[in-house]
């Protein structure tokens, strides 16, 4: 598993900088550099939802990350094999407007 760091703070599964959900995925199959990945399990946060994902769940610091972008030096078989990752994204609406700054190109 990986240390996940994320500054997508306006995610409903982010718990102080952490990922509630216990695993994401990274999209970017054809991505050649960080601003062309980002984080497909992003949901914004509803403004007025009393409930959400991060009152549920604590946040966990090693997830499991299934990776798509292939060209990615991290990816082996679709998944990440770094010790740890950034996720950024501060004040993210959509998974595009996130990334995954530790992308590093094999090309």
């Amino acid at each position: 598993m990986t240390i996940l760091n994320c500054s997508a703070t306006t995610c409903i599964y982010n718990k102080d900088r952490l990922c509630s959900k216990g695993a994401i995925e990274v999209a970017g199959s054809t991505a050649r550099c960080a601003d062309e990945t980002c984080c497909q399990s992003f949901r914004e946060q509803e403004k007025d939802s009393v409930t959400n994902a991060r009152s549920e769940h604590c946040g966990c610091e090693k997830i499991n990350i299934d990776c798509k972008a292939k060209e990615c030096t991290y990816n082996e078989h679709c998944r990440c094999t770094a010790s740890a990752i950034d996720i950024t994204g501060h004040n993210a609406c959509t998974c595009q407007d996130t990334k995954c700054s530790t992308f590093a190109c094999t090309c």
